[in-house]
């Protein structure tokens, strides 16, 4: 009887209660969700940090390709039609801007099949959602007889993308040295000094690029094109030189 017994009482003791059993299920249980929670945790800033990276390095390009095509602008005439009546002066410039798109010549293009000088359009796209991107576009610049037909650009590039306002800004440079800026470069004899690029947040207004601007470095007036034009602000294009005269003979 005693050795029944103490079998009995060694087999009450084995084994793990129904409270135990819970309280580790429970225990695992939380682990579980908290593994999971983690998890998520850390796959959803990865997913932030790896978006911001790309939107960074899509940012920086579209920085250096807009410097590049800005900083190889060519200064040519954009039409030979001259205008009516009795007045003349210089051919506008083949610059075209205004703030939801920009057209002029460039020789920025790369690559074994790029023209020398490309007619490229710059242009802003309202998407949906609120969503606004920079299309880059471009054809091959045929002279000033064609003019900027900006309808014939093709090879469309998205250079930016995002929730803010696209819009760009041009100066010149007035007597004191100072930049004047204005919404719209149309008819104008010379190219802007500066083109700005204005990345600005719909609901705020603030202004999320306020260093993206571009310099244009052809700075010599259309009008230099010309023979015999005007090419300094004051003074007066150089005369022909004059066929020297013949020396007079000595009498015989």
């Amino acid at each position: 009887m005693a050795r029944s017994r103490s079998l009995e009482e060694r087999g009450r003791r084995a084994g793990f209660t129904l409270v135990e059993t819970l309280a580790a299920l429970a225990v695992a249980a939380a682990i579980i969700f908290g593994a999971a929670a983690l998890v998520h945790h850390v796959a959803l800033y990865f997913d932030r940090g790896a978006l911001g990276v790309n939107e960074a390095e899509r940012f920086a390009l579209a920085m250096d390709r807009l410097s590049r095509d800005f900083g190889a602008a060519r200064f040519v005439a954009g039409s030979i039609e001259m205008p009516k009546g009795k007045e003349k002066r210089a051919a506008p410039v083949a610059f075209e801007g205004g703030p939801g798109r920009i057209v002029f010549v460039t020789g920025s293009a790369v690559g074994a099949r790029a023209a020398r000088e490309e007619a490229l359009t710059l242009e802003v796209e309202p998407l949906r959602d609120g969503v606004t991107r920079l299309v880059r576009r471009r054809s091959v610049w045929l002279g000033p007889r064609a003019g900027l037909v900006a309808e014939a650009a093709g090879d469309a590039v998205a250079l930016l993308e995002g929730r803010y306002d696209i819009s760009f800004d041009f100066a010149r440079m007035d007597a004191r040295g100072a930049l004047a800026w204005t919404d719209r470069w149309t008819e104008e004899t010379e190219l802007p000094r500066v083109v700005r690029l204005r990345l600005a947040d719909p609901v705020t207004g603030a202004d999320l690029a306020a260093g993206a601007q571009f310099v244009l470095w052809a700075d010599a007036p259309a009008a230099c094109a010309r023979e015999g034009g005007d090419c300094m602000p004051g003074k007066t294009a150089a005369p022909s030189e004059k066929k020297a005269s013949e020396p007079a003979k000595e009498p015989t």
